[in-house]
C-alpha cells in the first residue's frame, strides 16, 4: 500500500471540488444513475422475501462480501495503489453505508416494501440540508424547487388508502436509514473527487460486510448456512445491486454534486412502487400523483435559470 499527499484542508473540511463534466458524459452519468435506481427499486421486494429465510445481518454479510469480492477481482490492480486517504475516506463512508442498510433491512421486517422505499426516499431533502453545512454547496433555486416538489411527492406516496400517514417501528427504522443514506451520499461527494472511485467503493463495501459479520452474534442470529433461495438473492444483490451500483455511484459523484445526484436517486421509490404494484402492493391515486411529483422534481432540478444580461 502506498501513501500520497491528501487533498488540501479548508478549516476542518477536506476540499471536494467536483471534476469537470462534458454534456455527453453528463447524459451518460444520468443514464447510469437511473439504471441504478431501477435496480435499487427492485431490491425492496427481494430483500423483504429473503430475510424471511435468514437473519438480517447474515444476509448483509453475504451480500456485501460478494460485492466486495466482485470489485476486488475486477479492479485488483488499482488496490496496489490505494493510499491512506482512500482507506480513511472509504471507511468513513462505509460506516454510513452499514448504518443505512442495517436499519433499512431490519425495518423491512415491520413494514411493506413500498412504504420502506418511499420513507427511504426522504433522504432527498436531507441531502440538500447536509450538503449546505458539510460541503458548503449552496444549491441553485431550481435545485431547491426540485427537492421541495420531490419531498411533496414522497409525502403523498406515504399515505395509505384511508389518507392516513402510517408510522410505526418499521417506519422509524427506515427513517433512520434515510438519514444514514443522506450522509452516505454527502460523504461520497466530499471524498470522491480526490480518490479512486473503485478503491473507495471497495473499502466501504468491505467494511459494511465486516461490520455485518460482527453484528451476527450480537443480534443472536444462528451461525448456519442459509437455504438455496437466499443464495440466489445474494448473487443478484451482491453483484448487481452492490458492486455495480455502488461503483457507478462513486464514479459519477466525482463530477455530479450530491444535490443533483439525489434528484435522480429520488426515482428509487417510484420504481419500488412499480415493482410492488406487480405483486399486489397497490398505490392510491394520490400515490401515483406523488410519483409524478418526484419525476417533475427531478426534471426541474436539472433546469437552469436563464442567464442574467450584463448591463452595458
Amino acid at each position: 500500500m502506498t501513501t500520497s499527499t491528501p487533498p488540501p484542508v479548508i478549516g476542518n473540511l477536506v476540499a471536494s471540488t467536483l471534476l469537470p463534466l462534458t454534456p455527453r458524459r453528463k447524459y451518460l452519468y444520468i443514464t447510469l444513475m437511473v439504471l441504478a435506481t431501477i435496480v435499487w427499486g427492485s431490491t425492496f421486494l427481494v430483500v423483504q422475501e429473503t430475510i424471511k429465510l435468514t437473519g438480517v445481518f447474515t444476509f448483509l454479510t453475504l451480500r456485501f462480501s460478494l460485492g466486495a469480492l466482485t470489485l476486488i477481482l475486477i479492479f485488483h490492480k488499482r488496490l496496489r495503489h490505494m493510499n491512506r486517504y482512500e482507506l480513511g475516506a472509504g471507511s468513513c463512508i462505509g460506516l454510513f453505508l452499514f448504518a443505512g442498510f442495517a436499519l433499512q433491512t431490519w425495518g423491512l421486517r415491520y413494514t411493506t416494501s413500498s412504504e420502506a422505499a418511499f420513507i427511504t426516499g426522504l433522504y432527498v431533502p436531507f441531502v440538500t440540508i447536509l450538503s449546505l453545512f458539510i460541503l458548503k454547496q449552496k444549491p441553485t433555486r431550481m435545485a431547491i424547487t426540485g427537492v421541495v416538489i420531490s419531498f411533496v411527492g414522497l409525502t403523498l406516496i406515504s399515505f395509505n388508502k384511508n389518507l392516513v400517514l402510517t408510522f410505526g417501528l418499521g417506519e422509524l427504522l427506515v427513517l433512520g436509514c434515510a438519514v444514514a443514506n443522506a450522509l452516505h451520499i454527502v460523504t461520497i461527494s466530499k471524498f470522491a473527487p480526490k480518490a479512486d472511485p473503485m478503491n473507495l467503493a471497495i473499502v466501504q463495501i468491505a467494511l459494511t460486510a465486516l461490520l455485518s459479520a460482527v453484528a451476527i452474534p450480537l443480534a443472536g442470529e444462528p451461525l448456519v448456512l442459509p437455504p438455496a433461495p437466499v443464495w440466489l438473492s445474494v448473487l443478484f444483490m451482491g453483484m448487481i445491486a452492490t458492486s455495480f451500483c455502488f461503483a457507478v455511484m462513486n464514479w459519477v459523484q466525482q463530477s455530479v454534486s450530491s444535490t443533483q445526484a439525489t434528484l435522480v436517486y429520488a426515482l428509487e421509490p417510484v420504481w419500488a412502487g412499480v415493482f410492488g404494484y406487480t405483486v399486489g402492493e397497490m398505490l392510491t391515486p394520490l400515490g401515483w400523483f406523488g410519483c409524478a411529483c418526484i419525476l417533475l422534481g427531478m426534471v426541474i432540478g436539472e433546469l437552469r435559470l436563464w442567464p442574467r444580461r450584463s448591463r452595458s
